[in-house]
């Protein structure tokens, strides 16, 4: 058992103690009487650990790596950050092998990993054009029998997958997804329009890293965009003021909502390390003040920041509340994923996957399954 004391939690207007025992919140009590236990949350608050979609690595391992331990490495950092939940995220390679993706799925059945919740897979069904970071050899046309593939190598731990729907097979390849749990996500896709607001109505309801990959507005020819905002599908925002400015996160923020904004950080394995020189696929990229770009051509590849700090500078590009910005990262994650609410609340017989943070979102503290970890 352990006891949390003397912490804020929202939608409460007094200070709470908090009890933990087998990896559950036991109770949640007013702080009317003194604890001497446990520990001092000083009335910072206490919230959700936090959930990224969109993650590629951690502490110098990639999740394509294909060794288990290094996986385990990066599962580890990724909870010392504070990301308690998320997807591993990757690609599936058409001509083979994928031992990388067995790696990963018998790791999320073994419990060795205990923030992985599944798998996400960029592609391969992809547009070539829209690629971004995306080698070519990750890519190929919609066949089923490629997907059969995918799903027998990966089974029930691939949770999403990102497509590209301008295809005459969208409506078979949302269905076979949808059919098997698998979130279908819009993304790396050149569709007009017309395509996008087609795929919107098969059932694709989840876009990766919205504007990124994607193509932009035109007056003439709007693209997928605002049929995006007009559908009600949520969306994965990388708000790091590079993937978008600042001003385009506000923007974006207005047309949806916040209940339909996700944070995600589409980290690499620099994320939780110094700023130097690393490998991606073979390929050198810099990781500095944040960014991530290869060196041969300074493509802008992901980040290196935690999904704390994304959800941090969210809350700053916006001037929106803590609350809002938590929601960014635990809530509205865990509503795509369908574990809301034992993941994602303070509350009696939830998850104890907890963060202390301050007002500002720096990290104080972090509780997997009920165990303090920093």
């Amino acid at each position: 058992m352990m006891i949390i004391r003397n912490v804020r939690v929202f939608h409460k207007e007094n200070s709470v103690h908090v009890r933990l025992e087998s990896g559950l919140i036991m109770d949640v009590h007013p702080a009317d009487t003194e604890e001497k236990e446990g520990v001092d949350g000083r009335g910072h608050f206490l919230v959700s650990g936090f959930t990224d979609l969109h993650v590629h690595g951690a502490g110098g391992a990639d999740f394509s790596c294909g060794e288990a331990e290094k996986v385990i490495q990066a599962d580890a950092m990724l909870t010392r950050l504070g990301t308690t939940s998320y997807l591993a995220t990757t690609f599936y390679l058409p001509d083979g092998p994928n031992n990388h993706l067995k790696v990963l799925r018998d790791l999320f059945h073994s419990g060795r990993c205990p923030g992985m919740k599944g798998i996400h897979l960029e592609g391969p069904f992809i547009a070539p054009e829209k690629r971004g970071g995306i080698l070519s050899d990750r890519i190929a046309p919609y066949q089923k029998i490629i997907l059969e593939d995918i799903i027998n190598t990966c089974g029930d731990a691939l949770k999403m997958m990102t497509i590209a729907p301008e295809t005459d097979e969208t409506e078979t390849m949302v269905r076979d997804l949808k059919s098997r749990d698998i979130i279908a996500a819009f993304g790396h896709s050149n569709a007009t329009a017309e395509e996008a607001r087609q795929a919107l109505e098969m059932g694709v309801d989840h876009v990766t890293h919205i504007c990124n990959a994607m193509r932009p507005i035109h007056h003439r020819e709007t693209g997928p965009i605002p049929e995006i905002v007009d559908s009600g599908a949520t969306v994965q925002i990388i708000s790091d003021g590079v993937h978008l400015a600042p001003r385009m996160v506000r923007f974006l923020v207005s047309l949806l909502g916040y209940s339909r904004c996700v944070c995600i950080t589409d980290g690499m394995l620099s994320t939780g390390l110094p700023d130097g020189e690393y490998a991606y696929q073979g390929k050198a990229f810099r990781a500095e003040k944040g960014e991530a770009r290869f060196i041969h051509d300074d493509g802008l590849i992901g980040t290196s920041l935690s999904v704390r700090e994304i959800a941090a500078r969210f809350m700053q590009f916006t001037g929106c509340s803590l609350e809002d910005a938590v929601r960014t990262v635990t809530e509205n994650p865990c509503r795509v994923l369908g574990t809301h609410p034992f993941h994602d609340c303070v509350q009696s017989g939830s998850v104890a996957d907890l963060l202390l943070v301050d007002q500002d979102l720096n990290l104080h503290h972090v509780w997997k399954d009920g165990n303090l970890v920093v």
